[in-house]
């Protein structure tokens, strides 16, 4: 009976009609990097890839679909009339949404914003993401894949089948495209800012405003309606302009609902999400009984909202200086638990402090709790005993940061690594620069370069040579940033966009900043003392007579994390630039052909697609 239904299975043909779909997005001939292994399409490597036309070794070994290569932020589209499935996040894909047809599946992943929710009609050429390069990437692409209904689980391949001989996947249904060029997105476009989309707020305060700009998409604009946590319906009353704003309503999950109209009279709802968790975590930290060397604590923690991000662990031997132990991102919704293990000294007292935070900041109450090792408990265990217990961690080493790590700009030598106490390390900690450590307790904030060498800025607004003489006092109160300027100049930056020179008395005026908002980077034009600011919520703000670079710069911030730095070259009316989030995602803005080499020291480039891999 097994062996029946497995012939059964093998030799039947999926019902799957052809020439349903348009491309996801409205450029007539993209560029393809990546195509479909039809000898295998499960995301497994099984040693051969062959392409729709026969070719081998071209691409990924497994590859369920077709990467096309497209800018970041590119417009992207249902490529059939259908309902969402799926629109979240996941590790490889990224954010990625599934939309289920009549007769197929379609699967659009490594996004940087969706613009759908599950459940939700779409129609054929209605905006439902901007690609991006989230999830498994190595640059900026659409990974296209149309599913088949039976099983659920297998890839076709759109471009079908044209090599000699039959297709060595059975189940491939042919030639899936019914036009080419593809329908253009023709609904109005909606272009948030404010208040960032899927990211948690809490204890950095309440979101801003969520704000809209509209842009005619071919048809003409017949007005908007929005509302909170439920599409306003194709009936609702419509708002006569191309921008508006809405508060969040207050904590918890909310999803803005923006019906937009042309004037062919379609209408379609995009869908923006906005998370808001004001509620600490809890945590509990138990150790087992101790009867040898080996000391273990159980730890849990739980946040009904936003969920358990970030669990830390600190060890104090003796009542020395409590020193990092375990650091680990849970992302957990509900309760998460686990436990950590290290092996004591004999007669030793130890204290582990627990800090649990969850996804919007909020910190747990901290736990400490003692545990001692008996006198009588034998030595650690040797490398013999290690090699039967398996690997065992030491207790941490060193002493701890004074004020944790920051990165400075990359540098022709590759990027440094600022310690708050003052040392200064490249990257990965591969060099080690000699820093005398200034007589200021303050911690370290900044570290800038000159032509006569380097420059610390301390919190309290002094300066210090790395030779330990002092150099210029800043009069700011929360300094964030020190430039230095091809002219020779120094310039501090402080949280509130404050600038100050380096010899003058006064700083300049704040900027005028979105509530909650703050500054996170800022970089000069070269040759001259101004240039652009990044605050927290990911806008640009010029300084120093530079307004006019703002139009040549991005509006908004579009990437999915939070707003890290800055690098900044050309000229104010032709600015160039990198955009960087904190996990390491980027985007440009301006002509590449104008930034310093050393910028690009760390990306490594395809010489063949031209994405970069990071």
């Amino acid at each position: 009976m097994t062996l029946a239904g497995l012939l059964c299975i093998v030799t039947t043909q999926p019902a799957v009609a052809a020439g349903n779909l348009t491309l996801p997005f409205n450029i007539p001939n993209p560029r393809i990097t990546s195509w479909m292994d039809h000898h295998y399409p499960n995301r497994q490597a099984d040693g051969i890839m062959v392409r729709f036309d026969g070719a081998t070794g071209y691409a990924y070994d497994g590859h369920r679909g077709t990467d096309y290569a497209v800018a970041s932020n590119t417009p992207v589209v249902a490529a059939d009339d259908g309902t969402v499935i799926y629109s979240e996040w996941s590790t490889d894909g990224g954010w990625g949404a599934v939309i289920d047809h009549a007769t197929d599946r379609t699967a659009y992943f490594h996004n940087n914003q969706l613009f759908v929710y599950p459940g939700q009609h779409v129609s054929r050429g209605q905006l439902i993401a901007l690609s991006g390069s989230t999830g498994n990437s190595t640059g900026p692409h659409v990974h296209f894949e149309v599913r088949d209904l039976q099983p659920s689980w297998h890839s076709i391949d759109p471009y079908g089948w044209t090599g000699k001989g039959q297709d060595p996947w059975s189940y491939d249904a042919g030639y899936l495209w019914t036009s080419n060029p593809p329908v253009p997105f023709l609904l109005p476009l909606a272009f948030f800012g404010g208040a960032r989309w899927n990211y948690w707020y809490g204890i950095d305060g309440p979101p801003s405003p969520v704000r809209w700009q509209l842009r005619d998409g071919g048809h003409g604009f017949a007005g908007y309606a929005a509302q909170w946590d439920a599409d306003p319906g194709a009936e609702a009353s419509r708002v006569q302009a191309l921008s508006g704003s809405a508060a969040v309503p207050g904590p918890g999950s909310h999803t803005l609902h923006l019906r937009v109209w042309d004037r062919a009279g379609a209408s379609a709802d995009i869908t923006y999400l906005y998370l808001y968790d004001v509620d600490p975590p809890t945590a509990a930290a138990t150790i087992a009984a101790v009867r040898s060397t080996a000391v273990t604590l159980h730890w849990s923690g739980f946040d009904a909202l936003s969920g358990v991000k970030d669990v830390a662990v600190d060890v104090s031997a003796g009542g020395s200086v409590f020193r990092p132990w375990l650091t680990t991102s849970a992302d957990q919704p509900g309760r998460t638990q686990g436990a950590v293990r290290f092996l004591g000294q004999p007669g030793t007292s130890y204290q582990l402090r627990l800090s649990v935070r969850d996804a919007a900041r909020n910190p747990a109450p901290t736990i400490v709790t003692t545990a001692s090792v008996p006198a009588s408990a034998g030595p650690p265990p040797t490398v013999n005993d290690r090699a039967i217990l398996g690997p065992l961690p030491e207790l941490p080493q060193g002493t701890a940061q004074a004020g944790g790590l920051r990165q400075e700009h990359p540098l022709v030598r590759g990027a440094m690594v600022l310690g708050g106490d003052a040392s200064i390390e490249g990257l990965g900690g591969n060099r080690t620069v000699a820093v005398t450590p200034p007589t200021s307790p303050a911690p370290a904030v900044d570290v800038a370069t000159t032509n006569t060498g380097s420059i610390l800025l301390l919190a309290d607004g002094s300066s210090w040579n790395i030779d330990g003489t002092s150099g210029p006092h800043f009069g700011i109160s929360a300094p964030v940033r020190l430039l230095a300027s091809t002219t020779g100049h120094l310039t501090a930056v402080q949280t509130n966009g404050a600038t100050v020179l380096a010899g003058s008395a006064q700083p300049g005026a704040a900027l005028s900043l979105p509530a909650g908002a703050s500054v996170m980077d800022a970089a000069l034009f070269p040759g001259m003392d101004s240039g652009l600011m990044l605050d927290s919520l990911g806008g640009l703000h010029a300084f120093g007579g530079t307004d006019a670079a703002l139009a040549a710069a991005p509006s908004s911030w579009t990437l999915p994390a939070q707003p890290a730095a800055l690098e900044l070259a050309g000229t104010v009316q032709a600015p160039a630039g990198i955009l960087t989030d904190a996990t390491g995602d980027w985007q440009t803005f301006g002509s590449l052909a104008l930034l310093p080499d050393a910028i690009f020291r760390g990306p490594v480039f395809d010489p063949t697609t031209g994405l970069p891999v990071r």
